[in-house]
C-alpha cells in the first residue's frame, strides 16, 4: 500500500544530524540545528532542520513531533551563503527557498493541492517559514546500539533504543507499512517509546538500506518469519526482558502482527490500519477512493473497481486469464488505469508469487482468530487505503471468535491511513495534518499498562 496525499510530504518535516565537518567557507555557516515555524492559513506548525555535510555535500532532515516525524531526510539540499533551498521527498514535494540571515532563515514554499487537505481553491497557495539558530538536542535517556540480526541467508541492518535507566525493560518491535522500508522512517515511534521506558527495535526490510535478501518476491509468509527474527533480536538483547516485547505495526505491518504472534511469544500486538479483509478487497476500496479524489467520473471509478475484482479473483483461482489480460491491455493507456493501481498486464515471474500480488489473496481473519495476546487496533475514519469501519469490525470479530478477551478497537474520527487528522475532512478552521488528537497516548499508555511486569503473558 503507498503513501498517499499530504500526509505524505508533509511527513518530511524532521531533523538529523551527522557527518558534519569544520567550517570551510560562508555556506558552512547554515550547519547546525534551526528551529522555529511554518504559517499557512493562519495556522502555525513548529518544526526544524538540520544542515550537515556529508562527503563534502551538504545535507539536511527535518523535524516535526506534531505530525509523528523525526529525522527524515531533505531532497536537494543548497545554499550559495545567501539563500538555501530544499525539496521535500514526496510524491507532492514542497520547494522551500529562504534568505539566511546572521541568525535566521526566513522564506516561503508553494503547497501543492492534496485532498484532504489544500484544496484548488485558490493558484499556488504558499506557506511563510522562519527559523532561528538553535543549540543542539540534549543527549536522550536512551542508549541506540546498531545491531544485525540474520534470516535464512537474509542480512538485516537494525537499530535498537534502550532506555538508559530501570532494566530491565520491555520492548517493542516496529513493523512498517510496504512503502516505507527503512528504519529511519519510524524514528519518531522509536525515539517516542524509548523516552516512555521502553525498549525499541527498527529495522530495514530485507533488499533494502542495510539488509540483504529480495523484498518484491517475499511472501506475506517470509515476512513475517523477517519480523519474528527482529522480536528474538530484541529479547535477546541486555537491559530487555524477554518476556514482555510486543510488536506495534502500521499497514503492512499490521497485516503480518498476527502472523508473527504465531512464531514468536508476544506480549501484545498493537495493529494500526490493518486490513480486515484480504489485500485486493482493499486494492479496489483504495482505487476509487484515489480516483474520486482526482476528479474521475463514477464510469470510470466503477471500470476500475471491475478490475481490481477481477484482478483478485483471477489471482485466486486463475480463471478467465485470456479475457482478464485483454481488458487490461485494453486500458493500459487510459487515464484512470494509470492513476490506479491496477497493472498495463497480468503480473508473472517471482514477483507474482511476492506479497504485493498473490498476497493479495489471503485473508487475515484466520490469523487473527489464532491471536490470544492483548490487541490494541487503532483506525482513521478517513483512511484512504483501507475500509476503517469495516476493517476494524472484522478483526474485533475474528478475536472475538478465537476466544481472545482482551482487545480494544479505537477509530479516529478525520483521521487517515498514518493516522493523521485531515484538515478538509474534519472541517471547521483549517490546520496542518498532525497526529489525531490522544492516538499517540493511547497507543503508550496501553502498552505501558499490557507490559507491566507484574501482568502474565497470555500465550
Amino acid at each position: 500500500m503507498r503513501r498517499v496525499g499530504f500526509a505524505c510530504w508533509i511527513c518530511l518535516l524532521a531533523a538529523c544530524g551527522s557527518g558534519a565537518v569544520p567550517p570551510r567557507d560562508a555556506r558552512d555557516l547554515l550547519l547546525g540545528t534551526w528551529s522555529g515555524s511554518a504559517l499557512f492559513q493562519d495556522s502555525r506548525l513548529e518544526f526544524s532542520i538540520r544542515l550537515y555535510r556529508q562527503g563534502g555535500a551538504l545535507r539536511g532532515t527535518m523535524n516535526s513531533p506534531d505530525l509523528l516525524l523525526l529525522d527524515q531526510p531533505l531532497a536537494e539540499v543548497q545554499s550559495d551563503g545567501r539563500r538555501v533551498r530544499f525539496i521535500t521527498r514526496d510524491e507532492h514535494p514542497l520547494r522551500f527557498d529562504g534568505v539566511v540571515g546572521r541568525d535566521s532563515i526566513r522564506g516561503t514554499a508553494a503547497v501543492p493541492v492534496v485532498p484532504g487537505v489544500v484544496s484548488a481553491g485558490h493558484a499556488k497557495p504558499t506557506l511563510q517559514f522562519a527559523l532561528g539558530r538553535n543549540a543542539a538536542a540534549a543527549t536522550p535517556p536512551y542508549e541506540t546500539r546498531e545491531l544485525h540480526f540474520t534470516r535464512g541467508a537474509a542480512y538485516f541492518a537494525a537499530t535498537a533504543f534502550v532506555p538508559s535507566r530501570g532494566a530491565p525493560h520491555a520492548g517493542v518491535v516496529v513493523l512498517q507499512g510496504s512503502s516505507s522500508n527503512l528504519r529511519q522512517e519510524y524514528r519518531f515511534y522509536a525515539d517516542h517509546f524509548a523516552r516512555a521506558g521502553l525498549a525499541v527495535l527498527t529495522f530495514d526490510k530485507r533488499g533494502k538500506g542495510g539488509s540483504t535478501g529480495d523484498y518484491g518476491s517475499a511472501t506475506y509468509d517470509v515476512l513475517a518469519d523477517d519480523a519474528a527474527a527482529a522480536v528474538e533480536c530484541l529479547r535477546h538483547q541486555p537491559g530487555v526482558d524477554r518476556q514482555r516485547v510486543g510488536v506495534w505495526g502500521l499497514s503492512q505491518g499490521a497485516f503480518i502482527a498476527p502472523l508473527v504472534a504465531a512464531r514468536v511469544p508476544l506480549r501484545f500486538v498493537v495493529a494500526v490500519s490493518a486490513p480486515g479483509m484480504p489485500i485486493g478487497e482493499s486494492a479496489a476500496y483504495q482505487d476509487s477512493v484515489r480516483l474520486t479524489s482526482a476528479g474521475f467520473d463514477s464510469a470510470d471509478v466503477r471500470r476500475t473497481v471491475s478490475l481490481d475484482r477481477r484482478l483478485l479473483e483471477w489471482l485466486r483461482t486463475g480463471h478467465e486469464q485470456i479475457e482478464l489480460a485483454g481488458l487490461l491491455a485494453k486500458a493500459a493507456d487510459t487515464p484512470w488505469r494509470r492513476a490506479s493501481s491496477l497493472p498495463p498486464r497480468l503480473p508473472s515471474g517471482a514477483a507474482l508469487e511476492g506479497w504485493y500480488w498473490r498476497g493479495r489473496t489471503l485473508d487475515p481473519a484466520r490469523a487473527w482468530r489464532q491471536v490470544r495476546v492483548p490487541v490494541l487496533a487503532v483506525y482513521g475514519a478517513a483512511d484512504e487505503l483501507v475500509p476503517a469501519a469495516l476493517s476494524a469490525r472484522l478483526i474485533e470479530r475474528a478475536l472475538h471468535d478465537g476466544g481472545n478477551r482482551d482487545i480494544t478497537v479505537r477509530v479516529f474520527p478525520a483521521a487517515n491511513h498514518v493516522l493523521r487528522t485531515l484538515p478538509l475532512v474534519a472541517g471547521g478552521k483549517w490546520d496542518w495534518p498532525r497526529a489525531a488528537p490522544g492516538y499517540v497516548k493511547l497507543v503508550t499508555d496501553w502498552i505501558l499498562e499490557r507490559s507491566r511486569s507484574a501482568r502474565a503473558p497470555s500465550l
